[in-house]
């Protein structure tokens, strides 16, 4: 009898991994992981969502203890609720210092208009669904399976210096403009979505949700 894959065990597509350690240089954490999604994202550190003794809500309520260089890879296969509570916990640590950039696999698109702020940032919107992968032990190799979303990639680039700030955005666009269209909106940080995010929805965005 074939196994069912259950969503919350794929691993992101092959090839977003390696954009992301070609980008990152390294990946220090990944903050929704587990020991088989490991094996193609190998985090020096990951939070182990399959962990009885820290869930889903610890992870997103603690503050994130990220390893060397404070790089980091979120790529969550789950429902925009969650996502972007992930995405919107990593801005918060990469406001405070915890992370210094990071890449997103954004595998939920309506993530993307939960989350907003993203355009201030980098994005890569692919040419083609890319295939997620999962761990099988009986052929001890990845798999892919068909999604039935499309994804996106985006990155939060180092700020602490400008010329490793630039240089960062240029890897960015070329490691994963072959893989699809790369926006870098110049006037997304002016802030003016804010206002209309709140006309449409009558409250405030809430960055801590």
């Amino acid at each position: 009898m074939a196994r069912t894959i259950n969503k919350c065990d794929l691993a992101p597509p092959k090839e977003v991994v390696l954009g992301a350690r070609s980008v990152l240089g390294a990946i220090d954490l990944d903050p929704y992981g587990t020991k088989d999604i490991n094996r193609i994202v190998m985090a020096a550190r990951y939070y182990d969502r399959d962990s009885e003794t820290e869930d889903f809500d610890d992870v997103i309520r603690k503050d994130w203890k990220v390893p060397g260089e404070k790089r980091v890879f979120v790529a969550p296969p789950i429902g925009a609720g969650a996502t972007r509570r992930l995405m919107n916990k990593t801005l918060r640590e990469y406001r405070r210092g915890a992370v210094s950039q990071a890449v997103f696999w954004i595998s939920h698109n309506e993530s993307i208009i939960r989350c907003p702020w993203i355009w201030d940032h980098p994005m890569c919107i692919p040419f083609r669904r890319l295939r997620p992968v999962w761990w099988c032990d009986e052929l001890e190799t990845f798999r892919t399976v068909d999604p039935s979303d499309w994804s996106a990639i985006a990155y939060l680039p180092p700020t602490e210096s400008s010329d490793e700030y630039y240089a960062k955005l240029s890897r960015f666009h070329a490691v994963f403009s072959a893989m699809g269209r790369v926006v870098i909106n110049e006037r997304s940080g002016e802030g003016d979505w804010e206002e209309s995010y709140q006309a449409v929805t009558g409250k405030p965005y809430d960055y801590r949700v």
